[in-house]
């Protein structure tokens, strides 16, 4: 039911998470790494270098100004120059999702995961690599992964938020934080015989969920109650502010305010010790973690009334 089960959109099949385009412009045998420098392995000599931090990219002109438009203005600039270096140093992804957009505009193989995902949709919109410029370009194919095949698993859906830590402010604009957060939050509030054990209880790893028919042997009987709170542990690991999305999205779709606050006071539990100064008994999470810190404050008041009545 939620885990990456195989898509095709648009004529393309996302069930292994391979992108290609069919137009490569440069023959090419892949990429190469040498040191901090990325080549291309081809005879043809580059005639363009692209520096990204630290990590530099030898390409050509022809492929990526093809099917980016900022490419495309950069290289305009620089027209009446000897030179023929861009730096994006502000690339969302940095140098990992350009390499990728790059092996894309050259039409290698990119394998598509719940943790490159966000940086490559990111990368995308800032190389704006639209519809305009080739039918079927990135934003277009990084798009219907996210929606086709990351928003129908559970643990990819929390991957991919996890990943938005370092992708602000472009995640939230592209309305991936609120997406992953709306799915997770649908999820959590649905039947729990829907849900795949393997999913849940553990620290998603940095892979695409398995397919349910590769684990259905050693999965529990369907008859196996599952406890209220089998989401706790999976959202715990978010990051505050996402964390404070999902459990706002959860209680706007109805789930009991018991287990709303069970959740708060599971999170508070995992983090606040790393957050109180020792010896002082002073926060030092911030403003989003005195919230959290004052919702649970209340659940456990209104719980002792409770209690006492």
């Amino acid at each position: 039911m939620w885990d990456s089960e195989t898509e095709s959109v648009g004529g393309q099949d996302y069930g292994n998470g391979v992108l290609s385009t069919s137009k490569p412009g440069v023959k090419t045998d892949g990429f190469e790494q040498r040191g901090q420098s990325w080549h291309v392995a081809t005879d043809i000599p580059s005639d363009l270098l692209v520096q990204i931090g630290d990590v530099s990219f030898h390409l050509h002109k022809y492929p990526l100004l093809s099917r980016s438009g900022k490419m495309n203005r950069a290289v305009y600039e620089l027209r009446d120059t000897e030179l023929n270096k861009i730096a994006l140093d502000d690339l969302p992804g940095g140098p990992e999702a350009f390499e990728l957009a790059a092996k894309f505009c050259y039409g290698i193989a990119v394998d598509l995961t719940a943790t490159n995902i966000s940086g490559l949709r990111c990368a995308a919109e800032y190389l704006e690599m639209t519809e305009d410029l080739e039918e079927g370009n990135l934003i277009f194919k990084t798009e219907a992964f996210l929606s086709y095949v990351v928003l129908s698993s559970w643990r990819d859906s929390i991957v991919v938020l996890k990943s938005c830590e370092k992708l602000s402010p472009w995640a939230e604009n592209l309305q991936i934080v609120r997406r992953c957060s709306e799915s997770i939050a649908w999820k959590a509030c649905a039947n729990p015989k829907g849900i795949r054990w393997q999913y849940t209880g553990k620290h998603p790893r940095s892979v695409s969920s398995p397919k349910w028919n590769e684990m259905k042997e050693s999965s529990p009987s369907r008859n196996t109650p599952v406890p209220p709170d089998w989401w706790f542990e999976d959202v715990s690991i978010l990051r505050i502010d996402h964390f404070v999305r999902v459990i706002t999205a959860i209680k706007v779709k109805g789930m009991r305010y018991e287990l709303v606050g069970a959740a708060i006071m599971h999170y508070a539990g995992k983090w606040l010790p790393g957050l109180v100064k020792e010896g002082s008994g002073s926060y030092q999470g911030g403003p989003l973690m005195r919230e959290v810190i004052a919702a649970t404050a209340m659940v456990v008041a209104v719980a002792g009334k409770g209690d006492s009545t």
